[in-house]
């Protein structure tokens, strides 16, 4: 009669590491469709909130809401109930998980609810207002601004969601809730938006504002929604090439650290 006969010790050996190899093989292709499943959805999400704010012009005689630092009044107050989240001013809390969740890049991580603003960085939300997300606005879109306006050219802002054409970046990653892009403005030290420029942080000042979407989140690179609702995953060294204001000239001397 036939004795069983299992594995010898020499043939389990041979199959662990047959294993091992293919585990090694598809690993980095599996980190890969992971990491580009993200981005993907990341693109979603900003397709989404620029098609909000194009219906939230639309209602508003062809302009985005003026710039306020009023409780429930700043831009993504504003723009949630164009994403079916009408009380998000009163209660952001409670629609986080909700449809308010297009507001964060998949491959960030929400921070802890310990301070009342809070800048973001490469894998980290930003906290401001009650608000959080991912996501910073070309605020060379919201005119009429009581706040900032005199530190600003006037003829930089656009008035009117149509003086804006379709290659002008709406929303992007960022580790604000928004910006004012300048040409000249420096290339940040650190590119995960931990350190900022030198140890300074990102200081609200011209020569810094670039800075905030100058921020490694998809392999040197952002993903900006435009005006027309486009998205495009668009390189770092590009951004100083976006027409960000009226009077944005491209700057291509520009180098990453």
């Amino acid at each position: 009669m036939d004795e069983d006969k299992g594995f010898t010790l020499i043939e389990l050996l041979v199959v662990i590491a047959i294993i091992a190899v293919l585990m090694a093989i598809l690993m980095p292709a599996l980190n890969y469709v992971r990491k580009q499943a993200r981005a993907n959805a990341c693109q979603s999400n900003l397709r989404q909130l620029c098609l909000a704010m194009n219906l939230y012009a639309l209602d508003h005689e062809d302009r985005t809401m003026p710039f306020s630092h009023e409780p429930g009044a700043y831009w993504f107050h504003q723009m949630a109930p164009y994403l079916s989240a009408k009380d998000y001013k009163h209660n952001p809390e409670a629609h986080i998980e909700g449809v308010m969740k297009v507001a964060f890049c998949p491959v960030t991580k929400r921070q802890e609810r310990t301070e009342s603003s809070f800048y973001g960085a490469a894998y980290l939300s930003w906290r401001f207002m009650g608000g959080e997300g991912s996501y910073g606005l070309n605020l060379w879109l919201l005119p009429d601004d009581p706040v900032y306006a005199d530190g600003f050219p006037a003829g930089y802002h656009f008035k009117k969601s149509s003086e804006a054409g379709g290659a002008v970046p709406l929303l992007g990653d960022s580790i604000w809730v928004g910006s004012w892009p300048f040409r000249d403005d420096a290339v940040p030290d650190d590119l995960t938006g931990e350190q900022g420029y030198a140890g300074r942080g990102y200081p609200h000042e011209i020569g810094y504002f670039m800075g905030r979407f100058c921020v490694d989140r998809h392999k040197q690179a952002i993903n900006v929604g435009f005006v027309d609702s486009r998205v495009s995953r668009v390189p770092l060294k590009e951004l100083w090439s976006l027409p960000w204001h009226q009077g944005f000239a491209p700057n291509h001397d520009i180098t990453l650290p």
